[in-house]
């Protein structure tokens, strides 16, 4: 998915001071609160709206040509001496500026918990084990013209990997021989042979996997390997908010994304950007990385967390993000507490949303249900998109997923780490799997001499009834909960998985 540009939204009382030392002097164990690393943005004075729609705008001159940073800046960011002027003012108020986004629209600055509360007129709390949350209303002080909101003061909410490990399936491999379903059957199944065929492997593409934590870049390469991919995926770690530490989990949600993509486009470039921190801030921050590294048009995020622990000012931050997404492992309870609720960001009308179906094979055609476990269902924050106004009731807000693929653990596809094959599944096996594939329409479309597609939801969503038939593998059965895959788009599956050369094609003439 082409990643356009979007935009990523007291102190003390002195008698409560002296108790706190009093209490630390009596157990003689000194504590030292961490400085706060946050994200601000600036104000704009072209709307990141107005850039994301010139590139989707068949009659604009950067129709499917994304804006680049430095272009960001010179139409959107405040004026020079307005952006010194508030990064001087910052630094005069006991801010430290950790980085600069090219584009000049956000800015990492580091301070202690006073200087915040000082400056933005509010209340930071230490909740302990490095959580914050501020129990006060932030506001902007005149003297800060040129900034529009401050993000990472509140890093209480964390998003979860959309990976199921399939019990029992663990197998210590001293060969190459790989468990579950293997890459030849999904190529198969899925229609990409025939563009392996014609040459396409996603050579010059960029795909960019947003994550948390460190990971291994040799289980990928070793899984590039032992798969003997042709001419073989590249992969490369890019930090940007300090050194992540390793995590078993996440590590192997981040190979899986690694390799699954690259499996599925052989010839691309994979840029994993792990972030050190797993809150809102680090969310916006790893997608300000990106748009700011400026070679991936494909990213892969899959991760996510319950709908309606989104708060205003995030969801603001992060409206116009334009990725592929995993649609969640909980059907149609993303909170897990028996209500209906969606996940977050796979309702954000602004990416690609993969679901779930089980995968299977009769008579070398592929044979699909819908996986329960599937994320999909209504939005209860975001407005219907104009690409989905045919839908109908009850489909009033952004419904989702918009496609589909393998994500069953009982049809799962085995991934590389800690020198074992591991068979997994989830929605977060879907999605990488589909970035691999627009990696190829990438290609396609370069060869051929044309830009970037650009945003592919108002495409696929523009494809008539017969179009349809054709370039979607179609899943009419299976249940997410809620919801019941049905013919045509549905709250389980989308309008089904891809049936790879057909669609690429037809991608190739838009």
């Amino acid at each position: 998915m082409t990643f356009t540009e979007g935009s990523m939204k007291a102190v003390l009382g002195k008698r409560t001071s002296v108790l706190a030392m009093a209490l630390v002097s009596s157990f003689a164990i000194p504590v030292f609160a961490k400085p706060i690393t946050a994200v601000v943005r600036l104000k704009e004075r072209v709307s990141m709206d107005t850039l994301a729609l010139n590139v989707q705008n068949p009659y604009s001159t950067h129709y499917g040509i994304p804006y680049t940073p430095e272009e960001i800046r010179q139409v959107a960011a405040p004026a020079q001496g307005e952006y010194d002027q508030t990064l001087a003012q910052l630094r005069q108020e006991g801010f430290t500026v950790v980085s600069e986004s090219p584009t000049h629209l956000w800015v990492t600055v580091k301070a202690e918990k006073k200087a915040f509360e000082l400056a933005f007129a509010t209340q930071v709390q230490l909740l302990g084990n490095g959580l914050r949350s501020h129990t006060a209303l932030m506001s902007i002080p005149n003297r800060f013209p040129a900034l529009a909101a401050v993000h990472g003061l509140d890093n209480t909410r964390k998003a979860f990997s959309k990976m199921k490990i399939a019990q029992h399936q663990v197998v210590q491999a001293l060969d190459s021989s790989q468990p579950g379903v293997s890459p030849d059957a999904v190529k198969e199944a899925y229609g990409l042979n025939p563009i392996y065929s014609s040459g396409i492997t996603g050579k010059g593409q960029h795909i960019a996997i947003a994550t948390y934590d460190d990971f291994s870049t040799d289980d990928v390469n070793q899984f590039y390997g032992k798969l003997n991919l042709q001419p073989g995926p590249t992969v490369d770690k890019v930090t940007f908010n300090g050194v992540a530490a390793t995590n078993n989990n996440s590590a192997m949600e981040t190979e899986l994304d690694a390799e699954f993509s690259g499996m599925i486009a052989p010839g691309a470039s994979i840029h994993v950007f792990t972030s050190a921190e797993n809150s809102d801030a680090g969310e916006l921050a790893m997608f300000t990385a990106i748009l700011d590294d400026n070679r991936a048009k494909v990213v892969n995020y899959s991760w996510g967390a319950c709908e309606k622990q989104l708060t205003p000012a995030h969801q603001a931050e992060m409206a116009k993000v334009n990725i592929v997404i995993a649609s969640g492992d909980s059907g149609s309870d993303s909170c897990q507490d028996g209500s209906v609720v969606a996940d977050w960001p796979a309702a954000n009308p602004n990416v690609i949303a993969v679901g779930g179906t089980t995968f299977s094979q009769n008579h070398g055609s592929i044979a699909e249900s819908g996986w329960n476990g599937s994320g999909g269902g209504i939005s209860g924050v975001w407005e219907l998109p104009l690409w989905q106004q045919a839908l109908g009731a009850p489909f009033t807000k952004r419904s989702y997923p918009d496609v589909s693929f393998n994500a069953d653990p009982s049809s799962g596809q085995a991934l590389w780490s800690s020198g074992s094959w591991t068979v997994i599944g989830g929605t977060s096996m879907a999605a990488p799997q589909w970035s691999g594939f627009l990696a190829l329409v990438g290609e396609a479309r370069q060869t051929a001499g044309k830009q970037t597609l650009g945003f592919l939801a108002p495409i696929i969503y523009s494809f008539n009834a017969s179009d349809k038939t054709t370039l979607f593998h179609d899943v009419t059965s299976g249940s997410n909960g809620a919801y019941t895959a049905a013919p045509g788009w549905d709250a389980v599956t989308g309008w089904g998985s891809m049936n790879g050369s057909p669609l690429l094609n037809r991608l190739l003439s838009n």
